[in-house]
Formats: C-alpha cells, sequence, structure tokens
C-alpha cells in the first residue's frame, strides 16, 4: 500500500538520515517528531489489512530512533572530549572514532 502519508514517513526518515550523516543534530529532534506523527496519522487511517506492515513500519521506526539516540549522544561525547583541554582528552585508540564504533555496533 502506498499513500501519501506513508511516503512522507519515508521523506522525514531519509531527511533524517541526511542530517545524521552531516552531522545537523540540532535539526534531528523536530525531524523525529514530524515523522512520529505523520505515523499516528497512518496508524490512525489504517485498515485491518494494513497492521502488518504498519507494525514493521513501526518496528523500523523505533530501531531508527534507538540508533539516531546512540549516534547523537556519541557525537555529543565526542564533542566533549574534543573541547577538553590536552591533558586531558581521552586517549586515542586504533578502533576509530567513537561515533563510528558505536553505530558499528549496532
Amino acid at each position: 500500500m502506498t499513500s501519501p502519508i506513508a511516503d512522507g514517513v519515508m521523506a522525514a526518515t531519509q531527511r533524517l538520515v541526511q542530517q545524521a550523516m552531516s552531522g545537523q543534530w540540532n535539526e534531528v529532534p523536530k525531524t523525529v517528531e514530524q515523522r512520529r506523527a505523520l505515523l499516528e496519522q497512518l496508524s490512525a487511517s489504517a485498515s485491518p489489512q494494513d497492521h502488518q506492515w504498519l507494525g514493521a513500519l513501526q518496528q523500523a521506526m523505533a530501531e531508527s530512533d534507538a540508533a539516531v539516540n546512540t549516534m547523537s549522544q556519541a557525537e555529543a561525547g565526542e564533542t566533549a572530549v574534543a573541547s577538553l583541554p590536552q591533558t586531558q582528552a581521552a586517549p586515542s585508540t586504533d578502533s576509530g572514532s567513537p561515533l563510528v564504533s558505536s553505530t558499528l555496533e549496532m
């Protein structure tokens, strides 16, 4: 099934990915909220035969929200470490940045 609201949910997800990839973390909460509102609209107008794919979409959105939360926390941690004086900064490791490491662990 396709609908303008479902297309809006997917477009918001794409925008969320772009914001995360480009580090626009100040825009992410607004996009997450817009996507949540669209999904609520979609749920309210769903027919019984739509519940299976709607459930899958809700699960995917919950997983996406968790991933974005993890990435934004990691980004905030990186910023905090980068702002410390050089003698207090966390030692670097060969495993890459905390953002990449935490994303790969998901």
